[in-house]
């Protein structure tokens, strides 16, 4: 899969994680630990790819990243 096909699903976990968070706090519902731990796996799977493509852009250069 590519590596920009990679960024869009970190930014969409991220953006889920965000959204269900922003949700319970706005409506006072406690947030399940199984809830809890799946939020959390994403969103250390988005970090990492974010990680990796900073790394590569950081290898080949700005041009290519774009």
């Amino acid at each position: 899969m590519p590596l920009d096909r990679h960024i869009q699903f970190a930014q969409l976990w991220l953006e889920q994680v965000r959204d269900h968070l922003a949700d319970a706090a706005a409506t006072s519902t406690p947030v399940p630990p199984e809830q809890l731990n799946i939020m959390s796996g994403k969103v250390a799977a988005g970090l990492q790819i974010l990680a990796e493509a900073a790394g590569e852009a950081a290898r080949t250069g700005p041009a290519s990243a774009a």
